[in-house]
Formats: structure tokens, sequence, C-alpha cells
């Protein structure tokens, strides 16, 4: 009887004991999975942000570069074959022969 009792106490031990693995692991599963919440928009907004100032430092920068000088070189022609041809028109019709 008294063996029966302490079989019947051990085995009620480790139930509850698997029982607290059991909660503990879901406890770790949930903590982990909080910290790889947190850790994943923690890397984000830094990468958010390392991009972020690249763009404004650099890639800006040089768009506006590019963009400057192929608007000077595009506006520099045009005014210039625009001038060639006013001045050409301006001769033809005071009957000059045009000087280009």
């Amino acid at each position: 009887m008294v063996a029966s009792t302490c079989a019947f106490i051990d085995q009620r031990l480790e139930d509850a004991r698997a029982s607290e693995q059991v909660a503990d692991i879901a406890r770790q599963e949930k903590l982990l999975k909080l910290i790889s919440n947190e850790l994943t928009k923690n890397t984000t907004r830094v990468v958010e942000m390392a991009v972020k100032s690249e763009v404004q430092n650099s890639v800006l920068p040089s768009l506006e570069n590019i963009t400057k000088t192929e608007v000077r070189t595009a506006l520099n022609g045009q005014i210039a074959k625009g001038l060639g041809d006013s001045m050409n028109q301006v001769f033809f019709l005071r009957g000059f022969p045009p000087p280009f």
C-alpha cells in the first residue's frame, strides 16, 4: 500500500513537472517571439534611417548635379540655335547674307 501511494505521488509529481515544463516552454516561446519582433522593428528602423540619410546626402545631390548639367546643356543648345536662327532671319529680312 505504501509503495502504491509512493508510486501515485511520484506520478503526480512527474505529471506536475511535465506540465510546468510545457508552460515554461510556452512562456519562453512567447518571450522569444516578442524579442524577435522588437529586433525586427529596430533593425527596420535603423535600415530606413540609413537609407534615408544616404539618399539625402548622396543620391539627391548627385541627381541634382546631373539634372543641372543636362538642363544647362539642353538650354545652351536651344538658346544658341534660337539666337542663330534669329540672326539669320534679321539678316535675311534686311537683305544681308547670313554670317554663318
